[in-house]
């Protein structure tokens, strides 16, 4: 692999954007170990910036330091992504009900995440899927213009080990891709409790098999 070429303003903070992407996209899974000096050379920069990365990573949640062993990819627990994902429903639901959202805007948004998915369905492509569904959820909070609550909704994207977990849980893509079309359905009638109402449904069921 090349070296990737990084801006050289907030070095920091581009490496650990470019690793929460790799964690959630699965390039990094559960486990691996975050090598510094590879991953300084692979961004062409020192060490310095790469190592406050990986601290303001384990400070999110996102990465683990074990004695002897170094920073790791967090595996998490049961719990923790249960917990999550009440957050998710919590913050979600209150964009789609309280915010100031221009809903006809992020219906276009949302269905080409959609159709995303759809595509990830058809080639049963995993990692696709989750990185569709994922934007579909952070659509509905970025539209909202809350920064605050964008932030936390992003230190909760454990997103591809719960895609995994579910379809290993004989959850099939096509059950999680109808999940989603009739959230859609009623923000295009612009009855944004109905959304509210179906997004909660999405995350009850997926509950369901996570159980």
């Amino acid at each position: 692999m090349g070296k990737m070429v990084v801006k050289r303003e907030s070095l920091t903070e581009q490496i650990k954007s470019i690793l929460i992407d790799r964690i959630v996209d699965g390039t990094l899974v559960p486990g691996d170990r975050l090598k510094e000096l590879q991953i300084a050379s692979e961004f062409g920069t020192s060490q310095a910036p790469v190592r406050e990365a990986i601290r303001s990573l384990q400070a999110l949640g996102y990465v683990e330091h074990k004695p002897h062993v170094g920073a790791l990819v967090k595996t998490f627990t049961k719990k923790e992504i249960e917990e999550a994902y009440q957050v998710r429903e919590a913050l979600e639901g209150h964009c789609l009900i309280l915010a100031d959202l221009n809903t006809e805007q992020l219906v276009q948004q949302l269905n080409i995440h959609l159709e995303s998915m759809h595509q990830a369905v058809i080639h049963n492509d995993v990692r696709r899927f989750t990185k569709a569904d994922n934007r579909f959820h952070q659509a509905i909070v970025e539209f909202s213009g809350n920064e605050t609550m964008l932030k936390i909704w992003g230190s909760l994207r454990m997103q591809l080990q719960v895609i995994a977990t579910l379809v290993e849980a004989s959850m099939p893509l096509e059950s999680l891709y109808a999940l989603h079309p009739p959230i859609i359905a009623v923000l295009e009638r612009n009855h944004r409790e109905g959304a509210a109402r179906f997004l909660a449904d999405h995350y009850r069921q997926i509950g369901n098999y996570w159980k």
